[in-house]
């Protein structure tokens, strides 16, 4: 189990703060981030390439804060795995073996190759190897080092489409056979597919962590909310039964958007996922109380359907069918409404 207190660490003009998180010995815990967010260098602070200014690292209860790298029996492994070039599959592996004797260096090099499915590699070297090839490589390397967990750093971005659902199969049969994984990813899909925990960071802080469930319902900022494929996300003041939103520019009121119960007044956020909306090109008349006009500004393919942007006072973005948008002839720059219930808006502080 890794455990992280109050961890800080100033980069330049760039810091991490206040981190804090726990990754039991069952968990697949993916932090989530935009490039630029800390998720490289937290993970360095945990591997021992970089020490912290302030905090706590602990791992299975034992603190390795300030243990060297090859104290700390945590597997890194990046982006682009650090395969050394002029040697054979065979000897990358055995690279971490060197305390083994001879025969059970020989037998654990078969049992890690066969176990990533490289068995037939072993006397290949790495100029020939696939992206996803490699990756197993690491990983088979990096377990011949006994870590008590693995550190992984965007492992799949560089691997052709075709090889990741393979690679995240084989990540996710490592975690279930008992070894703890703390994988940093911008991508969201890849956070659903594999984690059982999710932290979302931003800007070197954890502002979000929880189950995917969680993740994906409730999200706590703008920023998760965009992660999960939601934009409709504000800022507010509440006043009873409506939200006031606010321009940052100027402090003016740019809408006031109705609410289905009474809430305690003051500061808070709302989130209107995109499926309520309807769009009309007409001026509505219909049980929708809040109904905000614009123009379309953009219309982009999504998984199901379109994602429709109606720029007005705020962008409120709306999800329709192929068929919708034909019967509605729906192009840029058209005058449309977007409207959606009270119901629709949730209050999240």
């Amino acid at each position: 189990m890794l455990e992280i207190k109050h961890l800080n660490k100033s980069f330049g003009r760039f810091s991490i703060s206040d981190i804090n998180l726990t990754v039991s010995g069952n968990d697949y815990y993916i932090l989530l981030g935009a490039s630029g967010a800390g998720k490289s260098l937290l993970l360095e602070i945990i591997a021992g390439l970089e020490m912290p200014d302030s905090g706590h690292i602990f791992l299975n209860q034992n603190e390795i804060t300030n243990l060297s790298v090859d104290k700390r029996r945590t597997g890194l492994i990046f982006q682009t795995p650090a395969i050394f070039p002029h040697m054979t599959v065979k000897q990358n592996i055995a690279y971490a073996l060197k305390n083994l004797k001879n025969r059970d260096s020989k037998t654990r090099i078969l049992q890690l190759a066969a176990q990533m499915s490289i068995d037939h590699l072993l006397d290949q070297k790495p100029t020939v190897l696939s992206g996803g090839e490699l990756q197993r490589v690491a990983l088979a390397r990096t377990l011949a080092s006994d870590p008590l967990m693995l550190l992984l750093d965007e492992p799949l971005s560089a691997v052709d489409t075709p090889m990741k659902s393979e690679l995240r199969g084989l990540l996710r049969e490592l975690n279930q056979q008992g070894l703890p994984i703390l994988h940093v990813t911008h991508d969201f899909e890849e956070a659903i597919a594999l984690a059982t925990t999710i932290g979302v960071i931003e800007d070197g802080k954890i502002v979000q962590s929880g189950n995917p469930s969680e993740i994906l319902t409730n999200p706590k900022t703008g920023f998760a909310a965009g992660f999960t494929g939601e934009h409709n996300f504000f800022k507010a003041t509440i006043f009873d039964d409506s939200a006031r939103i606010i321009s940052d520019d100027n402090n003016q009121e740019l809408v006031e958007i109705k609410l289905n119960d009474t809430y305690k007044n003051g500061p808070a956020n709302i989130l209107i996922r995109s499926k309520y909306v309807i769009v009309s090109t007409d001026e509505p008349h219909m049980s929708t109380v809040n109904n905000i006009s614009g123009f379309i500004s953009n219309i982009n393919p999504s998984r199901d359907g379109f994602e429709i942007c109606i720029h007005g006072s705020i962008d409120i973005f709306a999800r329709i069918t192929r068929e919708s948008l034909e019967k509605m002839e729906l192009i840029p720059g058209m005058k449309a409404w977007a409207c959606f219930k009270a119901s629709s808006v949730e209050v999240i502080r």
